[in-house]
């Protein structure tokens, strides 16, 4: 049974394949649009020292082709034709430059009110712009691993050096982590270093036990998104 602020992740079409390695640490879920998040998980002391949380139901969606700048510029984002660079949106999101021919969108913490839908949605082969979208959500688990002992963890697991001083906040890494492809994006949450992972889906719960493994040793944590928000709001 589920309280009113409750939900439980089988009413959903859309939750983390990382469920039961969430309940196992005692995550609660929330309903959040059409998706089921965990919640209750870390604390915020816990997530500027390290800590490892799932975003992997919240929405993101790719674009890719020719074109592909113009029409996101048209449609409102914003970015800028630089590959391996972040931008912060108006709303809280961001879009990940990974190439001039291709982005990845990824939501607001608090969720994008099916903005990212609506894009993919209203896209049109008629309309002749050289992009096309991508199910970004479907392809690619998200995590966030946040705290000033993030990078040090990262030196562990992956090839590219994500010091502060030399992977500045914005950057993306097109590169190996764990030894899966992945792309790190630095995208701090205020004062708090934060790095987005996005790797295959269908290897996520090997990637989760991997990063979790690696960060055991600095006294690491699991968040939830809330706590992320709380980060974010000061």
């Amino acid at each position: 049974m589920t309280t009113p602020n409750m939900t439980a992740p089988d009413q959903h079409l859309r939750r983390t394949p990382l469920r039961l390695a969430l309940e196992k640490a005692d995550a609660r879920w929330t309903a959040l649009e059409d998706i089921a998040i965990a919640d209750g998980l870390g604390t915020v002391e816990g997530a500027r020292h390290l800590a490892i949380t799932d975003l992997s139901p919240l929405p993101r969606l790719g674009f890719k082709g020719r074109e592909t700048i113009s029409a996101m510029q048209k449609r409102g984002i914003v970015l800028e034709a630089i590959p391996n660079r972040a931008y912060r949106q108006p709303d809280g999101g961001l879009c990940l430059v990974l190439a001039a021919s291709e982005v990845i969108l990824l939501s607001p913490l608090a969720g994008d009110n099916g903005r990212l839908q609506g894009l993919h949605d209203t896209w049109r082969l008629d309309d002749g712009e050289r992009t096309y979208p991508l199910l970004r959500s479907d392809s690619h688990a998200w995590f966030v691993v946040s705290g000033a002992k993030a990078p040090e963890m990262f030196a562990k697991i992956c090839g590219v050096d994500l010091r502060l001083a030399k992977f500045p906040d914005l950057s993306i890494a097109q590169t190996s982590v764990a030894k899966l492809s992945a792309i790190v994006t630095r995208a701090d949450i205020r004062d708090t270093p934060a790095f987005h992972i996005l790797a295959d889906s269908a290897s996520a719960l090997y990637f989760f036990d991997c990063l979790t493994d690696a960060a055991q040793e600095f006294g690491s944590t699991i968040a939830c998104r809330t706590v992320l928000r709380n980060l974010e709001s000061g």
